[in-house]
């Protein structure tokens, strides 16, 4: 007997972060024409595509169009330059609100988004998910958060918000989910896991064995060892998943929702990301 699956996957959350989806770097491309060399790209110097304050921003730098630079966090009061990443497309493909209410200089983030017409699968993210790319040690370490934008268009509809203490992404389909950095380095939801910790311990006094139980998905319990070692018939079975379905639902109604709290926004921040395509170079009519 297969494992008793109490709800669709959609509803299956992740309690920790999620790492991975790096970026591979463009293969560096050289031309196959004899006697002709590669067209290499020109760079400007660098611009503002996002501020935070009078000293604090972020700059595209290494382009050669806005889609191909690098993104650095800068502040020029403590003479502070981070490189944030490497391929500011996914960057520029976000078109929702991204707020920096942070003051200090260890909440880092930046958002990583696929273009519209990327096919499923594409390196930037996968197919069902856009990336937060944080990190509160100053760019130290980063790690992935991911969210549910599956497009630039799509992206349209979230906020994001950078507080010194916690990271919230909200979208008009839902409320905000707050993210915090546990001892290990991972970002995780508060809530999420306060609702694993409540429905663990109700599972339990349900009368369900532990050894039943998946930790990393208490929605999926183990019907075959139900069946086989404690006797379970498929009746008692379904009954089972009924139960446990509906004290799931319960948990997460009465389990307070996550809020964006009211900051104070810097009085020259940016909401979004620009490109000013004005400052782009011309390449050369006759190079190579």
């Amino acid at each position: 007997m297969k494992n008793l699956t109490l709800l669709a996957g959609a509803l299956i959350f992740s309690l920790t972060s999620l790492n991975g989806c790096a970026v591979t770097p463009p293969p560096v491309q050289t031309s196959t024409q004899p006697k002709k060399l590669a067209v290499q790209p020109i760079h400007n110097p660098p611009q503002v595509i996002y501020r935070i304050d009078k000293n604090r921003y972020l700059t595209l730098e290494d382009y050669s169009n806005c889609d191909d630079g690098s993104i650095y966090y800068r502040n020029d009061s403590k003479k502070i330059k981070t490189k944030l990443w490497f391929l500011s497309k996914g960057t520029m493909n976000y078109k929702g609100k991204f707020i920096w209410a942070a003051k200090n200089d260890d909440m880092l983030a930046i958002p990583l988004v696929s273009g519209d017409n990327a096919p499923c699968g594409d390196p930037l993210r996968g197919c069902a998910y856009s990336i937060l790319s944080a990190s509160n040690d100053g760019g130290k370490t980063f790690n992935d958060i991911k969210f549910r934008a599956t497009d630039s268009s799509a992206s349209k509809d979230y906020t994001i918000v950078i507080s010194d203490n916690a990271i919230y992404i909200k979208s008009i389909n839902y409320n905000a989910d707050k993210y915090v950095r546990n001892n290990e380095g991972a970002f995780i939801q508060p809530r999420e896991l306060s609702i694993n910790n409540i429905f663990y311990k109700k599972l339990l006094a349900m009368g369900i064995p532990d050894d039943a139980l998946d930790k990393k998905n208490l929605l999926d319990v183990n019907g075959s060892l139900l069946s086989t070692k404690y006797s379970y018939t498929n009746e008692q079975l379904s009954d089972l998943g009924n139960k446990v379905s509906a004290l799931y639902y319960d948990i997460r109604d009465n389990t307070p929702q996550d809020t964006i709290p009211k900051l104070m926004p810097f009085p020259q921040s940016a909401t979004q990301f620009t490109c000013n395509t004005a400052l782009l170079p011309t390449q050369p009519k006759n190079q190579g």
